[in-house]
């Protein structure tokens, strides 16, 4: 058996390897050993073959030993291998605030993965990194500034906003843009311009996440905007995302432009409409999604979709139509929803189709139209018991008997107390009642009542 010492020189010698995946084994046998390996690794940062160089480095970054930060700083300053840079970018992590200086460095790097690598670390990092980026806002290089604006906006730190704000001014595109994104995700109104900006300009490579900025700062000024991307943008992901936002700001000018998308070609583009109309609390869009649930001209699934949005607003309207998939979709996940969204609005239809479906082949619709009546209670516990003394199915009972336990009110307990001493009663539903009786802690062998034993 190899000696320790032993077999971190073979696997260094093995990260030679032009085999990614095999690599990529060595490196995790490399970890796996951890302290032992870090002086030979920290030795090998020099070697001539880049492979070896990049995988110590990876090695060295997991194992996290602050004896080679320094070692990782040099190679990410001045090795000529783009893959050493990478694998040294990402190890900088285990430095902290030590690491800061040297990643903001990396920046400009040439490559751009070594930038973007440079840009997660120190958002990683956080807190200690924000001063120094903010002192990065006013670097002579665009390309730091843009990459120092984008890190500050993964951060979040409300500290930035200010230089943000003054970077909205900055002469170059690409800094300004990533100063508008990154002030959207900290929601400050002041970047609204500018991100109107950016979603009307063709050109701009940040138009999609300036929609979702957009989005999350609300301000009803970007709706004309949006609505603009929804109907005249080619690319799908930018129409479901200003779709999204237009839902976030909740602004009824919207409701129209959303109605006109659920009838779109593209069928992401009318579920995301169509969703999305379910989050404005105004009786404009409730009207409009049934005016879409009744539209026989519509996608079955579209309807469908109009029709559990309504259902999750309490609409009675949904209640014909919920009953309907509940008895009657093939499809379970669907009898499972409506038989939830029916538990939401109750009524004694709802109720009714509920109690029939506790009969569900299916034993997780069945479970989910019983928790729907546990959640009605009082409103539920009169069918019940209706269906208790009048139903001839056996099996039906016994989920009667089983959602009057899980409601367990005083009207709910007499009635089981009455299966439990009821000798005509179908043994096995006797049973269950006594069953639940004992773990409620009433004793199913008497008329008395809790803890008479």
């Amino acid at each position: 058996m190899l000696s320790t010492e032993s077999n971190v020189t073979a696997l260094i010698i093995a990260l030679r390897t032009e085999d990614r995946r095999a690599h990529t084994l060595v490196v995790d046998d490399l970890v796996r050993i951890g302290q032992p390996a870090v002086e030979p690794l920290m030795a090998v940062l020099d070697d001539p073959n880049p492979n070896v160089r990049s995988g110590a480095a990876r090695v060295l970054g997991k194992i996290g030993d602050l004896r080679a930060l320094g070692s990782l700083i040099f190679r990410l300053r001045y090795d000529s291998d783009v893959e050493v840079r990478k694998s040294a970018v990402w190890a900088l992590h285990m430095g902290g605030a030590r690491s800061v200086g040297p990643l903001i460095e990396a920046l400009c790097d040439p490559d751009e993965w070594v930038r973007f690598g440079a840009v997660i670390v120190l958002a990683k990092i956080g807190e200690p990194a924000v001063e120094p980026l903010i002192s990065a806002l006013q670097d002579n290089l665009p390309i730091v500034r843009a990459n120092a604006a984008e890190t500050l906006g993964r951060i979040a730190d409300y500290r930035a906003a200010d230089a943000l704000v003054k970077a909205l001014l900055d002469p170059d595109d690409d800094v300004w843009q990533q100063a508008a994104v990154s002030l959207g995700r900290l929601r400050d109104a002041r970047a609204v311009r500018h991100l109107i900006r950016i979603v009307e300009s063709p050109d701009s490579g940040l138009r999609t996440k300036a929609v979702k900025a957009l989005g999350h700062i609300r301000d009803v000024r970007a709706v004309d905007p949006l609505i603009e991307v929804v109907y005249h943008e080619h690319d799908r992901w930018m129409r479901l995302f200003a779709i999204e936002a237009l839902g976030r700001i909740g602004d009824i000018r919207a409701i129209e432009a959303l109605v006109d998308c659920a009838y779109d070609d593209i069928r992401d583009v009318r579920t995301k409409a169509i969703v999305t109309l379910g989050e404005f609390e105004t009786a404009l869009a409730t009207d409009a999604l049934y005016s879409i649930f009744e539209d026989m001209d519509l996608d079955a699934e579209d309807q469908q979709t109009a029709l559990f949005e309504l259902g999750k607003r309490g609409d009675p309207r949904a209640v014909d139509g919920l009953i309907d998939l509940l008895q009657f979709d093939p499809k379970v996940d669907n009898r499972i929803y409506a038989a939830l969204v029916l538990g939401e609005i109750g009524g004694s239809d709802a109720v009714d189709s509920l109690i029939d479906a506790l009969c569900d082949d299916v034993p997780d619709v069945a479970d989910h139209a019983l928790k729907s009546l546990v959640k009605l209670g009082r409103s539920a516990t009169e069918p019940l018991l209706h269906n208790l003394h009048e139903s001839t199915n056996a099996e039906r009972r016994m989920w009667v008997v089983r959602a009057l336990g899980e409601i367990g009110s005083e009207q709910a307990i007499a009635a089981l107390m009455e299966v439990a001493l009821n000798g005509t009663e179908t043994w096995w539903v006797r049973e269950e009642a006594r069953a639940i009786l004992s773990r409620l802690g009433y004793n199913p062998h008497t008329s008395a009542g809790a803890d008479s034993y």
